[in-house]
């Protein structure tokens, strides 16, 4: 998961990590209950034009994104489509489907847009920072900052899981894969998650900090 940080140096990359997080936690809060298909579009667009300045390796990033993330939104927008359609009619459950789809699409791109542009210890340090005060309340807030930070990263992890698993579908059958990977795609999630579980408790992660 780590190895999907680009280390090439952009302006992104420059920025200090507490406003890209800020950033994305603002931008999350206001997507989340948008329905206007012209911001969708715009945040959208903003963050494919983020990929691009970064050169070679955020347009190739983009790419993967938009064939993983992209067939996931789709997939999810397709089906509320087929379910809604009934209740108010095609065109308004055509609109509401692409709403869906672009609001999560654009959340999953600024999340690997910051994800990929930010080393994973500075990361957990800016959460950790701006959690500390809970640490009054008996919060461990270095526990829960990781947790944070992992969240954000899986982002990164699932677009790469779905691309592995384009890729093995196409080198064994010769053509894409479609929604078919979604099913193999979920259960590696979920392996991964376990291995991650374990790797971070043999690490003693786990146990509680001395703060």
């Amino acid at each position: 998961m780590l190895s999907l940080y680009i280390s090439q140096p952009t302006w992104l990359h420059r920025l200090p990590p507490s406003l890209k997080l800020v950033g994305l936690a603002a931008a999350s809060v206001a997507l989340l209950p948008a329905q206007n298909l012209t911001v969708l579009i715009a945040v959208t667009l903003a963050a494919c034009l983020g990929f691009v300045s970064l050169g070679l390796p955020g347009y190739r990033r983009l790419v993967g994104v938009l064939k993983t993330a992209g067939l996931l939104a789709a997939f999810i927008g397709f089906f509320q489509f087929l379910v809604v359609a009934r209740e108010v009619g095609s065109l308004q459950a055509l609109v509401t489907a692409t709403t869906s789809s672009l609001r999560l699409l654009s959340l999953v791109l600024l999340a690997d847009l910051i994800s990929v542009t930010t080393p994973l210890s500075k990361m957990l340090d800016v959460i950790g920072g701006l959690l500390a005060p809970l640490k009054t309340l008996g919060v461990k807030s270095q526990r829960l900052s990781l947790v944070v930070g992992m969240m954000i990263r899986s982002a990164s992890l699932l677009r790469q899981l779905f691309h592995t698993a384009g890729d093995a579908y196409r080198a064994r059958s010769g053509k894409s894969a479609g929604i078919g990977i979604v099913a193999p795609v979920v259960r590696q999630a979920v392996s991964a998650n376990l291995l991650l579980a374990e790797a971070l408790q043999s690490r003693a992660l786990r146990k509680t900090p001395h703060q």
